[in-house]
Formats: structure tokens, sequence, C-alpha cells
């Protein structure tokens, strides 16, 4: 089929410009007789048809360049390098440059050169328009030059690496790994780093590989390098061998070093590289590494804001308002008893906000602020130390933050929810008056500092904790 083509590809044009050229003379022979057609010959063919004189020269030039090009490259080069394609290409862009202005100027006295020399604008105009064009034909041409590669060899440009099948004016056009197409324009290689492997000339290849490190590597290096070196496309000219390239965490890293005159099969000598390698390694009891972690059981530090359950019921005891309380009822308490930790300057309470705590001061300075009009918008009442009590309107009868308490220091404070009180007086009911009695000390205390008219309604409260503990 190929051979055909290549014929037909001679014989066509040949045809062509002989049967142009024989209508060319049939018209000058019955010229008298075709004079009353003088019209439609002159649309058709033009002027002395110019015309059809110019298409037979157009199939002639195909010919002959054609002719030249084999002759020049197939006959006389022969015996040399098979001539690149791009090279054929080029020379046969010259021939036709040349013949076609030739053709131009017999034909229609029409001259090449002073039309570029009069068309200057029209020239930067064309240029820019395939500045890429002629980017790619120069490239093209340096590559060429400097026989940076050639057909059949492997290529490593950018991202694309592959086997070159033909080069052309405009890219090259590459066979990948994948077996995918790959076409690079000339002016993309010619900018690119290129990495040429050619074929047929001893190429370098690296594989890397971990192995254990209780195996001695002079053991290693004799296993690998014999099992590498018998692998098909391994150059038998150069010696396989191997070498400790670094020490990993858990293994120790060879590299084995091979040349092959093949590069295009690398894919599939390197696998066979690390079969071979890996049979033999198991032959002679020897494993590739795995990786070694080493684990340490983490103990917190001890930051030092642990209370002991002892300190807790200890400072309970100190707590006025819990001495109606037994002592087993003060351990219940205790145990249901959450610590916090506040910095200095840290809001504790907040006036207005809902609640059901108390709090007991274990260390640290707290103060107590009360909203007002000044300047700072409140005023310091008073200051909390060790076993002091604050919140405990708001354990008993649920109702709002009355203060804001702000840690003067860094404070740890323990504070008593209400479902740590509810069992204890679920079981003694009795003891709602006694500790309402003294929380209501305390609260008149307070309310003679703000208004100086303490209040009793020891009743009413009582029968407030009763409703809130569902008594």
């Amino acid at each position: 089929m190929s051979a055909r083509r290549g014929v037909l590809s001679y014989l066509v044009p040949l045809i062509l410009s002989a049967f142009f050229f024989g209508v060319l003379v049939l018209l000058n022979y019955y010229a008298r007789e075709l004079h009353a057609y003088r019209d439609v010959l002159l649309v058709l063919f033009g002027k002395d048809d110019g015309r059809l004189h110019f298409l037979a020269l157009v199939a002639l030039i195909v010919f002959v360049v054609r002719v030249v090009e084999a002759f020049t490259f197939d006959v006389v080069l022969s015996r040399r390098r098979d001539a690149p394609q791009l090279l054929r290409q080029i020379v046969a862009i010259v021939l036709y440059m040349v013949l076609f202005a030739g053709a131009l100027k017999l034909v229609f006295d029409y001259d090449i050169k002073a039309a570029l020399t009069g068309g200057a604008v029209l020239a930067a105009v064309i240029g820019l328009a395939l500045q890429d064009t002629l980017g790619n034909l120069f490239s093209g041409i340096a590559l060429h030059m400097e026989g940076a590669f050639d057909v059949g060899d492997v290529v490593h440009s950018g991202d694309y690496i592959g086997v070159v099948e033909s080069v052309s004016w405009r890219a090259a056009r590459m066979r990948g790994f994948n077996n995918q197409i790959i076409v690079l324009p000339n002016s993309v290689i010619a900018r690119e780093r290129l990495e040429v492997f050619p074929r047929g000339q001893l190429n370098a290849r690296v594989l890397q590989l971990g192995i254990d490190y209780n195996v001695p590597p002079a053991t290693v290096i004799g296993i690998v390098s014999q099992a590498a070196a018998h692998v098909e496309g391994v150059a038998r000219e150069l010696p396989c061998f191997a070498r400790v390239a670094s020490f990993a965490d858990s293994s120790v890293i060879y590299e084995v070093k091979y040349h092959t005159r093949d590069y295009a099969q690398l894919q599939r000598i390197d696998s066979d590289i690390r079969k071979a390698i890996w049979y033999a390694l198991h032959r002679n009891k020897i494993a590739f590494a795995t990786p070694v972690r080493s684990f340490q059981t983490y103990t917190p530090p001890d930051v030092g804001h642990n209370v002991p359950a002892e300190e807790v019921l200890a400072r309970l005891r100190e707590a006025d308002i819990l001495s109606p309380l037994s002592e087993e009822a003060r351990q219940t308490i205790a145990a249901a008893t959450r610590v916090h930790f506040y910095s200095k300057g840290e809001t504790i309470l907040r006036h207005g906000a809902a609640g059901d705590s108390m709090f007991v001061v274990h260390a640290g300075t707290a103060a107590v602020r009360l909203p007002d009009d000044s300047d700072q918008g409140w005023h310091e009442v008073a200051q909390l130390g060790p076993g002091t009590v604050f919140g405990e309107m708001a354990l008993l009868t649920g109702e709002t933050r009355t203060a804001d308490v702000v840690a003067l220091s860094d404070v740890t404070a323990l504070e008593i929810g209400k479902d740590s009180l509810q069992p204890v007086l679920s079981d003694h009911p009795d003891l709602v008056e006694a500790i309402t009695a003294k929380v209501l000390h305390r609260k008149g205390h307070l309310d003679a500092i703000r208004s100086g008219e303490p209040e009793e309604e020891e009743m009413s409260v009582v029968s407030r904790v009763r409703a809130w503990f569902g008594l």
C-alpha cells in the first residue's frame, strides 16, 4: 500500500501537467475555430491562457521537486545515514518557493521581489501572524543542525517522555510509555530542558530499594548485583553494580545501577530487575525493610491545679452557711463539688446572669462589685478570701446573680450545684430553715450596704427554697 502511494505521488502531478499542457496545445491548434468563444475562454483561462499555463507549471513543479528530493536523499545520500524528515521538508519548501516565484514571473510577469519590497507593512503583518509557525520552523532547523536527537531516541522534555517517531518542520511526534501520541512543537522543545537517551547507545538507570539494617551491606550488594545483571535488556558491556546510597529511618537504602541500549524498554526492565531481586532476597532469607516505630506512654505534667478531696471537705467545714449540715451531708456535697480555676482579672460571676450554684473560695482573692453610675460603672463592696462563700441565693432559690465577682489574683473556687445539695435536703427537709437563716444573715448585710435598710423575709425565703427544691 505504501509503495503504491509512493508511485502515485509521482504519477498524479506528472499526468496533470501533461493534461494541462495538452489542453494548451489543443487551444493553440484550434485557435481559429474557437475564436467565437474567446470571451468564455478568457473568463476560464485568463489572458493568453495564463491560468491554464500556470496550472500546468504547478503540476510540473510538484513532480520536479519530488523527483529531485527522491534522487538527492534516496539515491545520492542513500549510503550515508538516513536524512532526517525535517531536512527533506526544508529542501522541498525552498524548491517550491523558488520555482513558484519563477512560474509567476514567467506566466504573469509578477515580480516577487518588488512585491516584498513594496509591501513592508503587509510583510510585517504576515510575519506577526506567522511568528509561532516561523518559530517552530527555525527551532526545528536549529535542533537538526545541533543533532540533538533522532528518530528512535528517547526524549524527556518538560513533563513529557517518549520515543521519537518523526520530526517535521513544525513539531516532533513521540510515542509515550503509555502508548499515547505526544506532539511537541519545535519551539517548545527548544525552550525546555532536554534529556536525550540515544537509541543503540549505553544509557544508565538507577533503582533504589530498602533492606533491613541487620543484613550486612556486602551480602546485599553481591546478591542484588548478580540478580540484576542477568535480566534481559541489561547491557553486558558494563557491569551492573549496587552501592549503599543512604541510611533511612528504618532501612539501608541501596542503589542498583545498570546500563541498557534500549532505554524505551526501561519500565519493563525495571520491573524485571525488581522481580529478580525479590526472588534472590527471598531465597537468601533477607527481608525488605518495614517501618519501625517506638511508642512511649505520655504522662501529662502535674500543673498544680488538683485539689485533694480532703482539702475540699476541710474547706466546706469552714463555710458558715453549711455549718447546720452533718459531717455525712458535707461528705456527700464534697463528693459532687466541682473545682474551677480563674486567672487574675477574670470574671467569676456576672451581675444579672442566671445560676443555680454557689462558690467557696479555696485559694486566692476575689472582689464583689456592684453596678452604679460612676465613671467605672461599678464600685467594690467587699473582698473574698479563702473560706468565704458567694452566690448562695442562686443555689437556694434560683434567682439571678446580684453582683459581679472578679478575681483579684489567681483563684481556685469550689462550686456547689443544686444537684449536689438536692439529695441532702430531700433526706433532711428540716435543714432548710437553718440554712436559710444563715443565708439571710449574709443577705441582710449586703442589703444594708446597698440601701441601709436590711429586710428580714425568712418565711418568704424558706417557701421559695422549698419550692425550688421541690420539698
